[in-house]
């Protein structure tokens, strides 16, 4: 793997962060340019154009150096935000290491991909549960993952990944970096804040070793989405191993399952995994095929919350619309069902006793979408 000094040293590599910065700053731009006086934000912008040649000389000599989040507290809880400054240096990294991605994940592992990938793992799960081979099921979630995460394990897997030195500063300042709670600084052991950049990539190599035991392993399909595990498998006694090395792994890294999200027994009892429902029994003639794989009601009732807040708030039914055709075209892609009439159906069924007023709201909305006039 080329070093970071010499990787992004030449002229073109050069040009191309600054074209990167640009490219994240006219974004951000968009999005806070209605924010409040006291915001953060003006104060960067205003240093924009005077600093950013020397930002990115600092970051290409290994200079730069993370300030602390900021937490901020409200009644449901709290956030862990990075300077405008760091967000932007957190950017260009993961720019600099996503060709290095596919070779230091592990190819189970795909959330990287995008929501995207929401479609491969289902028709992966479909094309296995169509060959009747698959008896059992481990469908887990990790309980408070991102919040769980050991910083002392996640840096010693850093510096396995990477050789580089000034990657691995880079990469470690960010783990361990401290907390300002309103002047006091702490220094937690564990845990990463959710929304950065280069939180899923962290997230994809924290759970390398529980990808590593199975992806190659014969008799069993392997699946991970961030913090959430499938494993099918054929028979008890393959089950009941998986089952053991499963929690041993998660054991060394400190993590637990959340019980309440997490299903371990036999596959004819049907299973969801990432909003998508599936049912075994529906396998045998092309008609039932369809009925295989399902929405679940959890993603009815997330968008169905969704529209009551956005009514509620007033905002204009093309918007509104605009968020239904997103769902009903991840709906689409997830399930690979062709019938956007039967997603109107299911949406008047699920809404006609819990909201009356929304199944028409909703179900208007989405027959009036592009995408259900393309089919």
């Amino acid at each position: 793997m080329p070093s970071f000094d010499t990787h992004w040293s030449r002229q073109s590599q050069k040009d191309r962060l600054c074209v990167y910065a640009i490219d994240w700053y006219q974004a951000m731009h968009k999005r806070y340019r209605t924010v409040s006086e006291w915001s953060d934000w003006w104060g960067f912008m205003s240093d924009w154009l005077k600093q950013i040649q020397h930002w990115l000389m600092q970051l290409r000599l290994g200079l730069h150096r993370f300030s602390c989040l900021i937490q901020y507290r409200f009644k449901d809880g709290c956030v862990r935000i990075w300077s405008f400054l760091d967000r932007l240096m957190i950017h260009l990294l993961v720019t600099i290491l996503r060709p290095t991605f596919k070779h230091v994940i592990s190819p189970v592992c795909l959330h990287l991909k995008g929501p995207s990938a929401v479609k491969e793992i289902t028709q992966q799960i479909k094309a296995a549960l169509l060959t009747g081979q698959f008896q059992y099921v481990l469908r887990l979630d990790i309980k408070s993952y991102y919040a769980s995460i050991d910083h002392r394990i996640l840096v010693d897997q850093v510096n396995k990944t990477y050789d580089d030195p000034m990657i691995q500063h880079y990469l470690n300042a960010i783990i361990t970096a401290g907390i300002d709670c309103d002047g006091i600084i702490k220094l937690p052991t564990k845990g990463i804040p959710r929304g950065s950049a280069l939180s899923p990539f962290l997230g994809a190599l924290y759970l390398k070793p529980l990808d590593q035991a199975f992806e190659n392993k014969e008799n069993c399909l392997f699946l991970r989405y961030q913090d959430d595990v499938l494993i099918l498998l054929k028979t008890k006694r393959q089950y009941q191993r998986a089952k053991k090395q499963v929690f041993e792994i998660l054991r060394k890294l400190r993590l637990k399952v959340s019980p309440h999200k997490t299903w371990m027994g036999k596959l004819e009892k049907g299973f969801h995994f990432l909003g998508v429902t599936f049912d075994p029994t529906q396998i045998g003639s092309k008609e039932n095929q369809r009925s295989l794989v399902n929405l679940h009601s959890r993603s009815y009732q997330r968008a169905l919350d969704k529209v009551k807040v956005l009514r509620e708030n007033a905002v204009y039914p093309a918007n509104m619309q605009r968020y239904l055709s997103r769902w009903a075209a991840w709906w689409d892609s997830s399930t690979g069902t062709k019938s956007y009439l039967d997603l109107i159906d299911k949406w008047v069924n699920y809404t006609e006793g819990i909201e009356p007023n929304l199944k028409w709201v909703g179900s208007g909305l989405l027959l009036d979408s592009p995408l259900a006039r393309s089919n």
